[in-house]
């Protein structure tokens, strides 16, 4: 799947948010999309899944029926309970038993996520903390068959219990082969995946490649670090690799 000198501007904006972006998504690897706030991060996603128009020959991607979005904003009711969501998400799974605690509850690989499940199952969404539902929406989404995934800042705002069953689940998807791509700024924890990093500022891209090679060329193991000189100004040595 590519994207290939993708550009979009807002209405009565004087400068595009997306600039030419070109990349191109890996199957087997974490794609993972940085860049500071403001960069076009969730433009890029919504351009992606035709919730904003773009030229169509932009998007070398499967069609948005075969993709799922999770926005960094979730939308939902306050009184709706765990039970409530899975119903709803279940649906898509297109499951005979996806109104079942259990259907999802054998699919968890851990005691502890299996208890989580169990206790939000009649909590209602607005009690839930926020790692709370995003690790319920995550979970549950995932259970959805689809060929792409977009997870818009999935982690922000969570504990790191649950930042790390977040980053699990995800990662168990690109083992089972599907194809993943996420924003976040929690980049030390890119160090334990295997990840195909895309460098997103002002609108371009400033690099792609893997995560080991961009610290590398930044002469630097401080993931942190070398953003900081991607946005200051600073150089890689090694050009965009695919």
């Amino acid at each position: 799947m590519h994207i290939q000198e993708l550009r979009y501007t807002y209405p009565k904006a004087t400068r595009p948010v997306l600039d030419g972006v070109s990349f191109t998504l890996h199957p087997t690897k974490l794609n993972v999309l940085i860049g500071l706030n403001g960069a076009g991060k969730t433009t890029l996603f919504d351009c992606m899944t035709r919730t904003l128009p773009v030229e169509a020959d932009s998007l070398q991607l499967v069609p948005s029926t075969d993709m799922l979005y999770l926005t960094q904003h979730m939308m939902y009711h306050n009184e709706l309970t765990g039970k409530d969501l899975t119903y709803f998400i279940g649906r898509l799974t297109k499951r005979p038993d996806f109104k079942r605690m259990e259907t999802y509850i054998n699919g968890l690989s851990s005691a502890r996520e299996q208890e989580l499940f169990e206790h939000l199952w009649k909590m209602k969404l607005g009690k839930m903390s926020v790692g709370e539902r995003k690790w319920l929406f995550v979970t549950l989404l995932s259970s959805v068959k689809r060929a792409l995934y977009l997870f818009d800042e999935p982690t922000s705002g969570v504990d790191p219990a649950s930042r790390i069953h977040i980053m699990r689940r995800i990662q168990r998807l690109v083992q089972d082969g599907r194809t993943c791509l996420i924003s976040t700024h929690q980049l030390h924890d890119l160090a334990q995946l295997d990840a195909h990093v895309i460098f997103l500022h002002k609108g371009r891209v400033l690099y792609e490649g893997g995560y080991d090679d961009w610290l590398k060329a930044s002469g630097t193991t401080d993931p942190d670090e070398a953003f900081l000189q991607m946005v200051e100004g600073g150089h890689l040595e090694a050009a965009v690799t695919q």
